[in-house]
């Protein structure tokens, strides 16, 4: 007879996977922006960590997480953008648009997992990662849309981002050092 436990996800470990993939992308396209690397690369990363992540978000909308679900397709779907526009050179100005409404989703979400806070207060640091991304993409908008040149700033804070909010809390998940949802089942 199979063993259910065995089939089962931990929500955690499902999250640490995403936040550790978006992680690298973060890194990718800081140094990017820093002119340390060549775009066309860091596009097919783009694109295969989009991809994976929409995977995971779908495994998770599948738990019944849609909101997310939902939170992690605004990230996949910027990593699409960025592997086209990396790859094939296309303007990044509608990337700009995209980035400002997904300053509202973050914020949004900042404000969803702060209210959360008595039931698992342990998402307060997912509201603080929220409130990160979405300064971040506020920049991007301004840099992309705007054309204000601030590209470095936004290099730098992208990389400060990938080990704050994305690699540390991933790895921690991962395997198994942090618990802020609490131990909830997959």
């Amino acid at each position: 007879m199979k063993e259910v436990w065995r089939d089962m996800v931990p929500v955690e470990a499902l999250l640490g996977y995403v936040l550790l993939m978006v992680g690298f992308v973060f890194f990718g396209n800081g140094v990017t922006l820093l002119g340390k690397t060549g775009a066309k690369e860091i596009g097919i990363l783009n694109l295969g960590v989009g991809i994976f992540i929409a995977i995971a978000a779908w495994k998770l909308h599948t738990l019944g997480l849609s909101a997310a679900t939902a939170l992690i397709c605004v990230f996949a779907l910027i990593y699409f953008m960025v592997a086209a526009i990396f790859i094939q050179g296309y303007d990044a100005k509608g990337l700009g648009w995209y980035c400002l409404f997904a300053c509202i989703v973050f914020v949004w979400y900042a404000y969803h997992f702060a209210i959360t806070l008595a039931a698992v207060p342990g998402l307060k640091w997912f509201a603080l990662f929220c409130l990160a991304w979405a300064l971040l993409v506020l920049l991007a908008f301004f840099a992309l849309s705007l054309g204000k040149p601030i590209a470095t700033t936004v290099g730098w804070l992208f990389i400060i981002e990938a080990f704050l909010t994305l690699l540390i809390p991933g790895m921690l998940l991962l395997t198994e050092k942090w618990n802020p949802l609490g131990g909830v089942p997959g």
